[in-house]
């Protein structure tokens, strides 16, 4: 058996980015993933806000090895369509470098592994969890290939469907606050903005379905479409479907798909916006990212959240150990760290996810504060990012 004191379970930004921040406070941990790096994720492929923020706070040199990978676009423009006739453009200032990046998760997850250090991180790769138990003296994980290991504390970076929010937390997905998306990409897509521009539509089919073109360093384009996972049910919506009609009917998209090539087929995942209504934490664990439901409601980007969490999550770690406390009542910190930095974006963000329902009355508004909305996003942009 393997003793640990503490166990990451997942290695995607989460936890690459947990383990990163133990790693510079010398803290000993173990870090296992059921995939072997670098691995294909299903993403919108799209970086903003706290992905900066938190490459920083972890490394400055991290930072500047993202800011120059030759995989990896920044763009300083993000424009949301809220329709046809109405548009939000989010801009960055002159005197900084993006507003949003745009990495296939297949590169940047490995970015972040292979800068973990070896020194502090014992690696357990392509090997996934079969089942977790809390004991008197630690957490039980038992892995696929039989492998134990027991630890003080475990960290639940294992996603949307975390078996640790499961056996530990008791939490269940809950569909009425769960995006579903599907994506794919597409070569050959042209008339693309020349500044690498987002472009984020709001399209209504019975529900507000959000749609976005990002383009990737390769050459190809990632193409997404989603909304509401209990509302894409109720009304029996086909996301495939949708998209594909889009990208060939709607008057503002169909023309840049005229001579594109679909490189993959279409791949679905889900995204989970539950923070605040799922426990995050407990006896001896604690959840980041996706399985503590962190992605932003409204612009559904949870990478940066998600890496924040782990930041907060190892300053909390850090304590526990330092304390030799794993009790539930000592890591209830954690979740009001989360909420200090998180909540208010959070709320908000779930107020305009829900205006969004209201098509003409949502649309009127944003064309009478257009001014107003972009100026105060700037001002956000640059207090959560870097």
């Amino acid at each position: 058996m393997i003793k640990t004191d503490v166990c990451i379970i997942g290695a995607g930004p989460s936890g690459a980015s947990t383990s990163l921040t133990l790693s510079k406070m010398k803290i000993p941990h173990y870090i296992i993933d059921k995939s072997t790096f670098p691995r294909n994720k299903t993403c919108g492929d799209g970086l903003i806000l706290y992905a900066y923020k938190a490459l920083r706070l972890i490394d400055e040199g991290l930072f500047d090895k993202f800011l120059n990978h030759p995989k990896f676009i920044h763009s300083k423009n993000i424009k949301l369509h809220v329709n046809n006739n109405v548009d939000i453009n989010f801009k960055e200032s002159k005197d900084r470098n993006m507003v949003i990046t745009y990495a296939k998760r297949f590169d940047f997850d490995d970015f972040l592994v292979k800068n973990i250090s070896d020194k502090y991180a014992s690696f357990d790769f392509g090997n996934g969890v079969k089942n977790i138990t809390e004991l008197k003296d630690g957490v039980l994980i038992k892995l696929k290939d039989g492998k134990e290991v027991l630890s003080k504390i475990v960290i639940g970076a294992d996603g949307v469907n975390s078996i640790v929010s499961r056996k530990l937390a008791g939490n269940k997905l809950q569909k009425n606050l769960t995006s579903t998306f599907v994506n794919g990409y597409f070569k050959n897509v042209t008339n693309l903005s020349k500044t690498n521009e987002a472009e984020i539509r709001i399209i209504y089919k019975k529900i507000p379905l959000f749609f976005y073109i990002f383009p990737l360093s390769d050459g190809s384009v990632n193409i997404s479409l989603g909304g509401n996972a209990k509302l894409i049910l109720k009304h029996n919506i086909n996301l495939i479907e949708q998209v594909e009609s889009i990208i060939k009917n709607h008057p503002k998209v169909a023309y840049k798909f005229t001579n594109a090539i679909k490189i993959d087929s279409w791949r679905g995942w889900s995204i989970p916006y539950n923070f605040g209504k799922n426990k995050v934490y407990g006896n001896r664990f604690m959840l980041v990212g996706d399985a503590a439901g962190l992605t932003n409601p409204f612009y559904k980007e949870g990478v940066g959240t998600g890496m924040m969490s782990g930041i907060i999550c190892a300053k909390s770690i850090e304590a526990s150990l330092k304390n030799n406390d794993y009790s539930e009542d000592f890591l209830s910190t954690y979740s009001k760290n989360l909420k200090s930095e998180f909540g208010r974006l959070l709320k908000f963000s779930r107020l305009m996810l829900k205006a969004t329902e209201f098509k003409f009355l949502f649309g009127s508004i944003t064309y009478l504060l257009k001014n107003r909305i972009q100026t105060k996003a700037t001002k956000i942009i640059k207090r959560k990012s870097y």
